[in-house]
């Protein structure tokens, strides 16, 4: 990997372990109040249109930007296929206990999965 994208990726790790509790209990309210079993968080540095902003890092002073979305609106926008949602649904495991993460770093993009801590 590049050592500038393992540079970023680290503080994002560091600034989603900061937010576990906060973004857990996103994720349980979308779930609970029937939005989607599947809530998906979009990790961005410029201006994002998928889903609704949760934390603007300018405000708190992270690397990050923070949008809550789902799988269903991930399908619709073309962002991942219908086709090849039950693997996807495979590799992320079980979303009250581990998050999905969409990290968008410049023309690097990837899915992270990673365990709520308790």
């Amino acid at each position: 990997m590049n050592p500038e994208v393992e540079k970023n990726l680290k503080a994002l790790e560091a600034q989603i372990n900061e937010l576990n509790d906060l973004i857990r209990e996103v994720s349980d309210d979308v779930r609970k109040a029937g939005f989607s079993q599947y809530p998906i968080f979009v990790a961005h540095q410029e201006v994002s249109s998928v889903g609704d902003c949760i934390l603007d890092r300018t405000e708190f002073d992270f690397p990050y930007s923070l949008n809550a979305t789902t799988l269903e609106r991930f399908i619709e926008l073309g962002l991942l296929s219908e086709d090849r949602k039950v693997a996807f649904l495979q590799t992320w495991g079980d979303p009250a206990q581990q998050l999905c993460l969409f990290w968008v770093n410049g023309e690097f993009t990837r899915f992270i999965f990673k365990p709520f801590r308790s």
